[in-house]
């Protein structure tokens, strides 16, 4: 930490709302023992379980708290004109957790004597300095407030690129949110803090744009952004200077985009490379400014995403949902799902048509029933093959990183007791473990790893999606009004020549694959409810009249999904439309 100039006490009584309770007598005083510090972005202020010797005011830039169990995990946000620091001065415990600078800050520091003077001084300051404590005390953490990204690094990192007309398309996607201003080295270089403080509080976004010949504005733009966004041509290595090719990182971890920017139709191969080079990096394909202002939605916090649930052919319903937020002009940013979820889910990741993925899908499941194919029942009653066949032939040799949308699915590893979440990879291979309905398919096996139905686990993850995505999430429930039923009280099946009417749908038990299918849902009922009640906006068409088995009822299915999705977008969710702000 290095020394600032003497503090304004007139500035320090526009900006901080507990000065306005001291005398003017006592706010002279106080400034002259405040120790005026500068702290470079991703610097450590003080760590948790340290003494609390004394108190810290923010006058520019920006601290996050940051968990004791986990360094990279930002539990609160300090913003300019607030105390830190104040909780462990009061209570005369340790601090709680490690404060480090977000960017470059400017800082006030109290002790302990001079704060206890300060109380005896000006009281009701100090009182308002406590209420402040108290509410972060009182706040559990996983509900305290962090502000969205506002600052963007634009870091290229290929020789060539076009960064400028990116940063040029960036903004004016931004401005849909509030002022948007570029600051590029010519600008920024030379300045204070506190200038770059003052150019964040005149805009809602502020873009720094990197360059390859001064590594110092590099270092400097690193240190200022709330988000990084590394720009690259797919085909193209990574330049000398670029930190893809030195290894290097921002002083903080960060949310984290790497933007493909391609000159015609993508090529397949190019997402892999690039996400090994940046593995913490979410990958986007930008071929025109409607991929930048993903990108940019994505970056901000801003993006709308969809969720789609597992629940057999019950799923065609969100070829409908998709058809009707399509119409509404509602561009779906990021998307996930889970068994037929994923699968739906992986058209729109492919950036189909509306008609591409009826066509593709009634290919696949109307024309020819995946499910078809009877074995010897050593792991399952249905062959993998057909379904493998067909999944391969419809997504190609396709890889998720080739995928237009950032897309995610989830599998049940069976191995390990958990949901596993599929980035990466073959598109077909990890959609067939997601549908391995336990008993009906074969289970996947993966470098030792035995992959099932992830509905077994977690049939809407929305939760998987809230972790990478902080703007608006559409989940999509296809299975919460589905029910098995039986018209008849048994123990025991009765002699095998009274059961031939069930084989041909018109018996009074449900068949061995309903109840198969059926029962690997029924473990993930407690995660879907949660799932939710997390959503921003659930959709949950009524299908009960619908089979999971069904693929006959394809066209009834996009239908219903449709309908439903018209007719609540249509109703009070007027936040959700194309024109409105998504996050506050």
């Amino acid at each position: 930490m290095n020394p600032v100039p003497p503090i304004d006490p007139k500035l320090l009584a526009d900006t901080v709302p507990w000065f306005a309770h001291m005398p003017e007598p006592v706010r002279e005083w106080l400034v002259g023992e405040f120790e005026a510090l500068t702290l470079p972005g991703g610097a450590t202020l003080f760590t948790a379980g340290s003494a609390s010797d004394c108190v810290y005011l923010l006058l520019s830039g920006s601290l996050g708290a940051f968990a004791p169990d986990d360094p990279a995990r930002v539990i609160g946000q300090v913003v300019a004109g607030e105390a830190v620091g104040e909780t462990g001065l009061i209570t005369g415990r340790p601090r709680s957790a490690t404060v480090r600078a977000l960017r470059d800050s400017e800082l006030l520091r109290l002790g302990r004597p001079k704060f206890e003077e300060l109380a005896h001084r000006a009281p009701q300051a100090a009182m308002a300095m406590a209420r402040q404590a108290l509410d972060r005390a009182t706040v559990p953490q996983g509900q305290r407030q962090t502000l969205g990204p506002r600052t963007l690094a634009l870091l290229p990192q290929t020789e060539g690129v076009d960064v400028s007309g990116f940063a040029r398309t960036l903004a004016a996607a931004l401005t849909r949110y509030g002022s948007v201003t570029t600051v590029g080295a010519g600008d920024g270089q030379g300045h204070d803090p506190a200038w770059f403080a003052a150019l964040e509080a005149q805009h809602r976004y502020v873009i720094y744009i990197a360059n390859a010949a001064d590594d110092a504005w590099r270092q400097l733009t690193l240190r200022q952004a709330d988000a990084l966004v590394f720009l690259a041509e797919p085909g193209a290595q990574p330049a000398p200077w670029a930190e893809c090719a030195r290894g290097l990182s921002a002083p903080l971890p960060r949310p984290e985009h790497l933007a493909l920017v391609h000159q015609g139709k993508p090529r397949l191969g190019a997402g892999r490379r690039w996400s090994r080079l940046r593995p913490r990096a979410q990958l986007h394909h930008v071929r025109n400014a409607d991929d930048v202002a993903r990108v940019a939605r994505l970056a901000v916090g801003r993006s709308l995403s969809l969720v789609l649930s597992g629940g057999g052919a019950r799923g065609f319903a969100h070829i409908g949902v998709i058809k009707a937020l399509r119409e509404a002009g509602m561009a779906v940013d990021a998307v996930g799902g889970t068994s037929i979820g994923a699968i739906i889910a992986a058209g729109l990741a492919c950036d189909w048509s509306t008609e591409e993925m009826i066509a593709n899908f009634r290919r696949c499941f109307v024309e020819t029933n995946p499910l078809s194919q009877w074995t010897l029942p050593v792991v399952s009653i249905k062959s993998g093959a057909k379904i493998s066949r067909l999944l391969r032939e419809t997504f190609g040799e396709r890889e998720i990183e080739d995928l237009v949308l950032p897309y995610f699915c989830v599998s049940a590893d069976l191995t390990e007791g958990r949901a596993a979440v599929h980035r990466s990879g073959p598109v077909w291979q990890w959609l067939r473990a997601s549908v391995a309905i336990p008993g009906v398919l074969p289970p996947v096996f993966l470098g030792g790893q035995v992959h099932v139905d992830g509905g077994v686990i977690n049939n809407l993850p929305v939760d998987v999606m809230r972790e990478t995505h902080h703007g608006e999430v559409i989940a999509v429930d296809i299975g919460g009004d589905h029910a098995v039923r039986a018209h008849a009280d048994e123990i025991d099946l009765p002699p095998w020549w009274k059961l031939i009417p069930d084989l041909f749908g018109r018996g009074k038990r449900p068949g061995i694959l309903q109840v198969l299918l059926r029962a690997g849902m029924v473990n993930s009922g407690a995660a879907t409810l949660a799932a939710r009640q997390s959503s921003s906006l659930l959709l949950a068409p009524a299908l009960g009249n619908i089979d999971l088995l069904d693929w006959q009822a394809f066209d009834r299915a996009v239908d219903i999904g449709y309908q439903c999705a018209v007719r609540t977008l249509g109703g009070d969710f007027d936040s959700f439309s194309a024109q409105a702000p998504l996050v506050g």
